[in-house]
């Protein structure tokens, strides 16, 4: 299942398109996780992502999709939306939940375990109404 859930959450984006590109594209279609952090070795990134990889079949649930930005990789347009939209200046590990109508959610410089992440989202007034027509 870890596999398969990296495999969704990669195909699901083309990297050629810029960040803020990608993100308009989700807009009333996906919650989205925005993950930050300078190096892909760093710990409280291989925490986030093996938190995540664990709970695939609720992720997909709940329309999430992730991106992760690392310095080494990131453009200096993608970089300057994160200054301006987000507020931030990429230097240590950062997390965003974006809900489909594009707004910013929560904010943390710490990992977010998937029950913390889950309730917020199940707490939403769009994800009820989700929920109660499945």
């Amino acid at each position: 299942m870890n596999a398969l859930f990296l495999i969704i959450c990669a195909v699901c984006f083309n990297f050629q398109d810029s960040l803020e590109k990608q993100l308009e594209k989700m807009v009333w279609k996906n919650r989205v996780v925005v993950v930050y952090c300078p190096k892909a070795s760093d710990a409280e990134f291989k925490l986030q992502k093996k938190w995540l990889s664990e709970v695939g079949k609720d992720f997909m649930e709940r329309d999430l999709r992730v991106i992760d930005c690392f310095e080494a990789n990131i453009s200096t347009e993608d970089a300057l939306h994160l200054k301006e939209r987000f507020k931030y200046t990429p230097n240590h590990f950062c997390f965003w939940l974006i809900g489909k109508d594009g707004e910013i959610k929560l904010v943390s410089d710490k990992p977010v375990k998937p029950e913390q992440l889950f309730g917020l989202i199940d707490s939403m007034p769009m994800r009820r109404a989700e929920a109660g027509k499945n």
